[in-house]
């Protein structure tokens, strides 16, 4: 699959917000990732819908939306409203009954649907979404922090969750988020992953568009045969 860099505004400037997202467009990104924390879920808040609907209205890239949040049903129909593309919901947040009705209820908005592991999650907590979803998030960090290490001991998870889509639903794309850098990207890709969430790497860059180019480029080298 075509490898696509995702970087996440939780790590630029917002006090220069409309800037760097058409920073992130210009940059040869493929989509704009953005996080979504309650404090409940998460210890931290980042930032809700009084920011995200006028991002919405400018982004051009996009919108793949991670829902760091007790009860992310709530909100699927104000999602679909404002026209994010993507919403993942993580694993543990809900009973998985609750969970399987909320990603029938994002794909029937026209969105895609996504699940994330956070790092003490096992790869067969996919299962009972698996055939339910359009990507599968593994947690490189503990999620609801910015700027944290890369947990290498994650890839044999992503290596698990490929081998279940492999068997359930090929055409699944697995995403990653957490330390993505240029250190790690080809670790992640050779893992099985092909979304890249990135954030210190990306925004704070200075060079953005070379930082995207170049860890697209390193993702697709570690594949190659």
């Amino acid at each position: 699959m075509e490898m696509l860099i995702a970087p996440s505004l939780l790590a630029a400037d917002f006090l220069r917000l409309g800037e760097e997202i058409r920073r992130a467009e210009a940059s040869g990104a493929d989509l704009l990732h953005c996080d979504v924390m309650d404090g409940v879920y998460v210890p931290n808040i980042s930032f809700g819908f009084s920011v995200l609907e006028p991002i919405a209205k400018i982004a051009r890239l996009p919108l793949d939306v991670h829902m760091m949040t007790v009860c992310p049903d709530r909100y699927v129909d104000k999602l679909a409203k404002i026209g994010a593309a993507s919403v993942t919901v993580h694993s543990d947040a809900m009973d998985p009954e609750r969970t399987v009705e909320t990603l029938k209820a994002i794909r029937s908005s026209g969105m895609k649907a996504a699940v994330a592991l956070s790092p003490k999650r096992p790869a067969a907590e996919l299962l009972p979404f698996i055939e339910l979803i359009d990507m599968a998030l593994v947690m490189t960090v503990e999620p609801g922090f910015g700027g944290q290490s890369f947990m290498a001991d994650m890839m044999p998870k992503v290596g698990e969750v490929r081998g279940l889509l492999d068997r359930y639903n090929p055409s699944c794309r697995i995403q990653v988020d957490g330390g993505i850098a240029s250190g790690t990207i080809g670790a992640a890709a050779s893992a099985g992953a092909d979304v890249f969430v990135v954030g210190t790497a990306s925004f704070r860059s200075e060079d953005m568009s070379g930082a995207v180019s170049s860890l697209r480029r390193a993702a697709e080298d570690a594949v190659r045969p």
